[in-house]
């Protein structure tokens, strides 16, 4: 399984596919062991999990400080300096992913309130509730015993699932407590919460060389020693395996946040820092893997008279017949649709505009040609009004191959969201595919700014890169979210199901090849990890309807500690 575009693989026993996975390349791994939870008289060690939070500490200054309790953890552990923040910064935003599993996009917790809301970016949906870890462990794991210990009052209220919370005054407290907790109490997880490096960087600042930031850590350092040790002599520690998991809920703070750190150690781990390798961009598969732009003030309405184009990279081999995979649309009904969808049809591309909810004509369909073969290849859309007339033209690999009169659509805005993946055209089948650096100008470029700049390899060097209002590179390995590169404009979010896949230098043109070092292995380490490497550990029965984003990586490494 050394291929580099394998996704990675949950084996264990009772763990069903989550969604939206962190990029992650396949080890080869032993068969797969059924093990029983617990000891329940078979001999095997009972998996239990402590989880330390450290607001506030940058990975990159974690890696360069090397307290000594956090390296020798590192020594029996598998990390990473560079975890991939979320994009909401504030301590309740990021450390509700780290407890739900889902990043800010899904679970709408954006200050340290923990009071879910959409805000502008998505004012009139519905809010899906994503309950956190505690919550879900007791619904499907009754008999598992969690514990909480903080100094923040807001989070001690929103952990309220949990069966013994425990709240403090300071971060030394919080130690003791946690001390006392571990050398005595029987609980599956224990998750411990620090403030006091956050408080430090913010008052003289996040830097390696800030004396008050550096001594933060270090003493923070020295709490997760005593706490490693309380475990240690737990009269069952023989017994018993434990998962230590030590992260930040984001490095810096709210107004500069900085990339986090993610240490899983076990005594049984070998030491190996994880990291991207390569290209890992999104696996929009099925009927269910799509992300919309939720509120662009108008920004990709093309209007009845707005000139445009829309550039991407794109990879099938699945013949599928009629599942749009790029569009700014309603969708299409029959002949009905306001909008443009581009469209697979078997092993060609099409795409079909229409005006039906703006007094336009319905279905206009224009034939692309074949591009579903198992190789990049790159698509161009423009659509431009002259004198009257509005022409769409196509290219396949920067050759022009279509055109078609859109004048009679009229008006092609529509309230529905610019989306990257499966948009249904009359009951469609699933899509299966890759995109990668889709761009979106306001201006329809001409067929020799088309052909000469379909490889370019810097955005910013193309001719028209005042015209960009849209740049999504397709390469962030993990989360919910998108983001846009470009000047303006804005992100694409999740809305279901999908897998960040590590294609290596699997690349389209556009792409330079990478110093791949690793070659077995990508991971992009983030908050919602948390959860999913608990549940895995602790073997809880993941239900794809929680949607996790959040991967249990560490399942790649099984040869070291499944015996």
């Amino acid at each position: 399984m050394t291929k580099l575009k394998n996704i990675l693989l949950f084996t264990g026993a009772l763990i069903i596919s989550a969604t939206v996975f962190n990029a992650c390349k396949r080890y080869e791994n032993p068969p797969q062991v059924f093990e029983e939870y617990g000891d329940n008289g078979t001999g095997l060690a009972t998996r239990k999990v402590l989880v330390i939070n450290i607001d506030g500490a940058a990975g990159a200054d974690i890696k360069t400080i090397n307290p000594p309790n956090l390296a020798a953890l590192i020594k029996t552990g598998k990390y990473s300096f560079t975890a991939l923040r979320d994009a909401v910064t504030t301590d309740g935003g990021s450390i509700a992913s780290m407890l739900t599993g889902v990043s800010s996009a899904k679970h709408k917790i954006a200050d340290d309130t923990y009071i879910p809301h959409n805000g502008g970016d998505d004012d009139h949906s519905a809010i899906t509730n994503y309950p956190s870890v505690f919550s879900r462990m007791l619904d499907v794991r009754p008999e598992f015993k969690t514990v909480t210990i903080t100094t923040d009052a807001a989070l001690n209220k929103y952990v309220i699932h949990s069966d013994h919370r425990i709240l403090n005054a300071t971060d030394a407290l919080v130690k003791d407590s946690a001390v006392n907790i571990l050398q005595n109490n029987s609980a599956r997880m224990v998750f411990v919460d620090f403030r006091d490096v956050k408080t430090a960087g913010k008052s003289g600042g996040f830097a390696a060389d800030a004396p008050a930031y550096k001594a933060a850590i270090e003493k923070t350092d020295g709490y997760v020693g005593e706490m490693v040790a309380a475990l240690k002599k737990r009269k069952d520690y023989a017994k018993e395996d434990w998962l230590i998991i030590v992260t930040t809920n984001r490095g810096g703070d709210e107004t500069n946040p900085k990339p986090g750190f993610l240490i899983c150690s076990n005594p049984n781990f070998k030491e190996k820092g994880v990291s991207k390798e390569g290209f890992n961009t999104m696996h929009f598969k099925g009927t269910s893997a799509f992300a919309t732009v939720n509120n662009d003030n108008g920004l990709y309405n093309a209007g009845a008279d707005k000139d445009f184009t829309v550039q991407l990279q794109i990879k099938s081999d699945v013949g599928n017949y009629y599942p749009g995979f790029f569009s700014k649309s309603t969708g299409v009904s029959g002949g009905t649709t306001t909008g443009w969808t581009m469209m697979q049809a078997g092993a060609e591309y099409a795409v079909i505009f229409g005006g039906s909810a703006n007094g336009g004509t319905g279905k206009n369909q224009i034939n692309g040609t074949a591009v579903f073969d198992g190789k990049w290849h790159t698509i161009t859309l423009t659509v431009k009004l002259s004198n009257g007339v509005r022409t769409a033209t196509l290219y396949t690999d920067g050759l022009q191959v279509a055109t078609g009169d859109v004048t009679g659509a009229k008006d092609l805005s529509t309230i529905n969201p610019l989306t990257i993946g499966h948009k249904n055209i009359d009951g469609s089948s699933n899509l299966d595919f890759y995109a990668a650096d889709i761009e979106y100008f306001n201006v329809a470029l001409d067929a020799a700014t088309v052909k000469d700049n379909i490889a370019l390899k810097d955005v910013t060097k193309h001719p028209n890169y005042a015209n960009l209002i849209g740049y999504w590179p397709l390469d962030d390995g993990g989360g919910a979210v998108i983001n846009n590169a470009a000047p303006t404009g804005y992100n694409f979010l999740m809305k279901g199901s999908g897998t960040w896949d590590a294609l290596g230098n699997d690349i389209p043109g556009s792409r330079n090849p990478q110093n791949i070092t690793d070659g077995t292995l990508s991971v992009i380490a983030t908050a919602a990890d948390v959860t999913a490497l608990t549940f895995y550990w602790l073997k809880v029965p993941v239900i794809s309807s929680w949607e996790l984003d959040g991967v249990s990586w560490i399942s790649n490494f099984e040869i070291e500690f499944i015996k």
